[in-house]
Formats: C-alpha cells, sequence, structure tokens
C-alpha cells in the first residue's frame, strides 16, 4: 500500500469502528465467514479469511479482518524474513470489503454460522474488544496463528456453545498444503524451499490444515455445533458473493528444475570433457562451491536468527555448506591445493547424507547437488596417464 492509501484506509476504518464499538445487536443478526480466493500477488497467494457480521435492523454490515499490514512499516522485509511481523485486526464496511477482490478477480464465499443469540452477543463483544487499540495487533506466524486461525479460535472460543471440528488422520504436511498453491510461483516456490527447514515436513492434522483458508472453509463446512443439547452444523448456508477462476489452478512450467536440470547437464559435459582431455576445469569448483557457500550464510541466518518455526533444522545447509565459500578461495592457490583436497571427501559425504536426512528438498536442489557430486567426483578420481 502507498502510504497516502494506508493512513486514509486507517483513519476511515478508525471511524467506523467508534460506530461499531457502540452498537448492540438485533435477533436478525447474522455472522459468517468470508473465503477468498488466492491472488495474483505473492502475499494473496494463499487466499484469504474474514469474519462478517450483518445486522439489517440496525444498519450494520462490518468485516472484522485480521490481514492488515503495510509495507510501508519500518524495515518490513527485515522483519517479516526474521519473523517479526506484526500484523492487525481491523473492522470495516462489507462494501469497500469486497470490490478490492472483484477488481482482482478473485471470488468470495461467504458461509453463514449456526449461532445462538448468546453465541452472537458474545461472539460480537469478543471482536469489539479485539479490534481495540490496544488489542488489535498480533505477531503474525504464518503456519500457527494467522489471519485464518485467528478467526478459528475466535469462532471457537467465543460461539456460547461447543464446536466440533473433523480431526482425521493427518495425510499432508505443511510442505504439501503450501505447495498446492505455488503452481504460479515456480520461483518462489523454490525460494520458500529453500529457507523452511525439516519442521515444514511434519504431518498436518485436519484442525492444523486450517491455517489456509480453503482448508477452513472445508473444515467449517462439516463442522457442528451443539445447541440447546443437540448436534446441528455449524454452517446455515454456503453463498458465493463473488465468483472468478480460481488462480491457484493456474500452473507454470518447473522453471528453476529445467533451468538447473540444464545447468547439471552443462556442467557434467564440461568435467567429463575436461577429465578425459586432461584439461583444467577447477574455475568449476571456484564457482560453485563459492556460491553454495554464499547461499549458506544466507540460509543459515534464517536457520538461527528468524523466529519462524519452521525454520530449522534445515538441511539444505549441508549441501550449501557455509565453508564452501571459505574453500573456494583456498582452492585457487594451488600449493595450497594438497592440504585443502581432503575437503571434497567432506564435501562429498554432506551430499549424500542430504538424500536421507528425511527434509523434502526442492526438485531443483537435488540438480544443485548432482552437479556439486559431479565435481566431487572428477577431483576425487585419479589423474588420467
Amino acid at each position: 500500500m502507498q502510504m497516502r492509501f494506508f493512513l486514509l484506509f486507517f483513519l476511515s476504518f478508525l471511524i467506523f469502528q467508534s460506530k461499531v464499538h457502540s452498537q448492540s445487536l438485533s435477533p436478525e443478526a447474522t455472522f459468517s465467514i468470508l473465503t477468498c480466493n488466492p491472488g495474483t500477488d505473492v502475499y494473496s497467494m494463499y487466499g484469504h479469511t474474514a469474519i462478517r457480521v450483518n445486522d439489517p435492523s440496525t444498519g450494520l454490515d462490518a468485516v472484522f479482518n485480521y490481514g492488515v499490514f503495510s509495507f510501508e512499516s519500518p524495515n518490513f522485509i527485515y522483519r517479516f524474513a526474521k519473523g517479526q511481523t506484526d500484523y492487525l485486526m481491523v473492522s470495516q464496511k462489507f462494501r469497500s470489503f469486497i470490490p478490492e477482490y472483484e477488481e482482482d478477480k478473485r471470488s468470495v464465499y461467504e458461509q453463514v454460522l449456526n449461532l445462538s443469540q448468546e453465541g452472537k452477543t458474545k461472539l460480537f463483544e469478543a471482536l469489539i474488544e479485539n479490534a481495540k487499540p490496544e488489542n488489535r495487533e498480533y505477531r503474525y506466524n504464518f503456519f500457527m496463528d494467522n489471519c485464518a486461525t485467528r478467526i478459528r479460535d475466535m469462532i471457537e472460543q467465543n460461539a456460547g456453545e461447543t464446536v466440533r471440528f473433523t480431526d482425521d488422520h493427518p495425510t499432508k504436511t505443511y510442505r504439501d498444503l503450501i505447495k498446492e498453491f505455488h503452481h504460479s510461483f515456480r520461483w518462489i516456490d523454490l525460494g520458500i524451499d529453500l529457507l523452511v527447514g525439516k519442521k515444514a515436513d511434519e504431518s498436518v492434522s485436519a484442525y492444523g490444515q486450517m491455517f489456509l483458508p480453503e482448508y477452513l472453509q472445508a473444515q467449517f463446512a462439516t463442522a457442528e455445533i451443539t445447541i440447546d443439547g443437540k448436534a446441528q452444523p455449524l454452517v446455515l448456508e454456503t453463498r458465493t458473493l463473488v465468483e472468478y477462476p480460481n488462480t491457484k489452478l493456474n500452473s507454470d512450467l518447473s522453471w528453476p528444475a529445467i533451468v538447473f536440470g540444464l545447468f547439471f547437464l552443462l556442467v557434467t559435459g564440461i568435467s567429463v570433457r575436461g577429465f578425459l582431455r586432461k584439461t583444467k576445469t577447477d574455475w568449476l569448483d571456484y564457482w560453485l562451491f563459492g556460491l553454495t557457500g554464499f547461499a549458506g550464510f544466507i540460509i543459515g541466518w534464517f536457520t538461527l536468527y528468524s523466529e519462524h518455526p519452521a525454520m530449522s533444522p534445515n538441511f539444505n545447509l549441508l549441501w550449501a555448506f557455509p565453508a564452501n565459500l571459505f574453500f573456494a578461495f583456498m582452492w585457487k592457490f594451488k600449493k595450497l591445493r594438497s592440504k585443502t583436497r581432503f575437503y571434497f571427501w567432506f564435501a562429498g559425504a554432506l551430499l549424500l547424507l542430504s538424500f536421507v536426512v528425511g527434509q523434502q528438498f526442492n526438485p531443483a536442489v537435488y540438480f544443485i547437488i548432482l552437479t556439486l557430486l559431479v565435481r566431487v567426483a572428477v577431483n576425487l578420481m585419479p589423474e588420467r596417464k
């Protein structure tokens, strides 16, 4: 957002919230979940979830939104990378919420909730309390605490009755789940796979899968609530407010795997040709080990200092080993090669270990590992006479 637009938006929802805080609900009031399809921008590729409160008797039609942030915040990129991103929960008019999704051609679906009057009152009061300036800010955590999980927890804790979700046997991991939304973001997919560690390969229960809006929508569709001692569907009705083709279904070629696959073939060809002809190809080692060592420092920083829980441990550091950078520098000195050649044994062991550590790597990464193994093999083979 531009700062000017953000300030105008911020001022408008402050004025609107003051009106919301002074209102009470009539028996005709309804609460519903709004599920928005993924967009074409990176920050919107997983979709969005919000709560709508509609009371025709009082003219109240508000959306409570846990997904507000500003790119203009100081050091936003650094704080986001470090896991210190603070999001806001704000209320806004429903008629100002929908146009944004119409403009981006993103579908919006509404699930009207089956709540008692006591549950409606309790939930509304909880939302109002949460929207106060001293309570609206929260530390964003993509897998555990985001715009979708906040709404699930708010409804579960304040519905006035017991809510039961289907919690079947986990069949997908965090990485499997988010990859369903990466088909149009192949290079972003590679970047995420480089930074997200082994914890992302843990199986996730159906309850935990609700960090994704579409999975939350599916869980709410089958959830039950106990009213007057009887189990009833939590969702009374599902409506389509805006509908466009789902951008999540758009698929792009797996360019990173293609690019690094071709690179692997190129390096293999140069290495084999150099070995057979006894020509020097050690310049490949400077670049390959230097670049992977540099990448290791970046990945290592995220692993050590990011507050995102899924960043550590990260076994990408087996191939992107920070010491590779130091080795690439030392390997340039021919006088030291008799002492530094052992590093290829060490690097080869780490590369082979990466196949058995249990972390799922991006397909492009396997080509990078194979490329490095080719250079390890060439340097450890006896020279042809």
